[in-house]
């Protein structure tokens, strides 16, 4: 038995129909394109090589990777706050086994 569906309203699909037009999708496909392209880095090469030898560029790269170290160090703090929190939750059960069994 099929199922019946619901009328659709006019409004959706004019509009619907006038969204997939030819000439919009190629707009819309443009705009993201030209979008999409905005966000490459507009110097050259030579130019970022020489903006990472000055002083602000070795800061920022220290900063960079202080960050990193901080992140990595980050990681292992939380695998062990995890593994401690797991032990508790163990010992936590075990407990209440003991005294329940106890009863």
């Amino acid at each position: 038995m099929p199922v019946p569906r619901l009328p659709q309203s006019p409004l959706r699909s004019r509009r619907h129909q006038r969204l997939m037009q030819p000439q919009r999708l190629r707009a819309i496909l443009f705009a993201g394109l030209l979008t999409l392209s905005a966000c490459g880095s507009s110097e050259p090469e030579p130019e970022r090589h020489h903006d990472a030898n000055t002083p602000a560029g070795k800061v920022g790269q220290a900063a960079h990777k202080v960050a990193v170290e901080t992140d990595k160090a980050g990681r292992v703090i939380g695998r062990k706050l995890d593994k401690a929190a797991h032990d508790v939750h163990e010992g936590w059960k075990e407990a209440a086994k003991k005294d329940t069994a106890g009863k």
